[in-house]
C-alpha cells in the first residue's frame, strides 16, 4: 500500500545522497517501493549481475493493473541517478538488454532525464530521445523514461500509474515527456 510519508522519505534519500553508491541504491529503493505498491506488480530481483549485463530491477507483471496489461510479463527497470541527463549509449545498452531477453518493454528511470531534442525538431543533437524512437520503430522495443521531477510531484500511486500510462502512449507519438 502506498504511503505518502514513506514515499517522501525515499524522495529525500535520493535528493540527499552524496556518494555514487548512495545515489544508485536510493533511486533503486525508491523505484522498488513504487512498483511494489502496484497491484499485480512485484519486484522479483534487484541488482542482478549476469556475465555481460546488470539489471537494476526485474518486475513480475501479473497484468492485473490495466496500465500494465499490454506490457510483458517481465519488465526490466534501469535506474540512473546522475547529475546530468543520460546519453544515447545508455538507452542503446538498455534496449539491447531487453531485446536479448526477447522482451519488448522497459522503464528507464533517470534522475535528470535523457539527452536529445528530436521531438522539437533538433535533429543535430539526436541523443537518447532519438534512440528511443529508433528502438521502437526498428525493433519494437518500448522504453518509457521517468525523471525525478516527475516523481517529486506524486501524492498517490494512481498518479504514478497515470504517469506510466502517459509515457507509454507518448512513445508512439515520438514524445518522451
Amino acid at each position: 500500500m502506498f504511503d505518502l510519508t514513506t514515499f517522501n522519505t525515499h524522495i529525500d534519500l535520493v535528493d540527499n545522497a552524496s556518494t555514487n553508491q548512495e545515489k544508485g541504491s536510493s533511486l533503486e529503493n525508491l523505484s522498488k517501493y513504487l512498483f511494489n505498491c502496484i497491484d499485480g506488480i512485484e519486484v522479483r530481483e534487484t541488482n542482478v549481475n549476469a556475465p555481460a549485463e546488470e539489471v537494476d530491477l526485474l518486475l513480475w507483471n501479473a497484468k492485473i493493473e490495466e496500465v500494465f496489461a499490454p506490457w510483458d510479463s517481465l519488465i526490466s527497470v534501469e535506474c540512473k541517478n546522475w547529475s546530468r541527463p543520460a546519453g544515447s549509449h545508455l538507452i542503446d545498452n538498455f534496449a539491447t538488454k531487453i531485446r536479448v531477453k526477447h522482451l519488448t518493454t522497459g522503464i528507464f528511470i533517470a534522475s535528470n532525464g535523457v539527452t536529445g531534442d528530436f521531438v522539437n525538431g533538433n535533429n543535430e543533437n539526436r541523443g537518447a530521445v532519438y534512440r528511443l524512437h529508433e528502438h521502437l520503430t526498428r525493433d519494437g522495443v518500448r522504453i518509457i523514461v521517468i525523471r525525478m521531477e516527475d516523481l517529486r510531484t506524486l501524492t498517490t500511486i494512481e498518479e504514478f500509474l497515470d504517469l506510466v500510462k502517459d509515457r507509454y502512449c507518448k512513445i508512439y507519438m515520438h514524445r518522451v515527456f
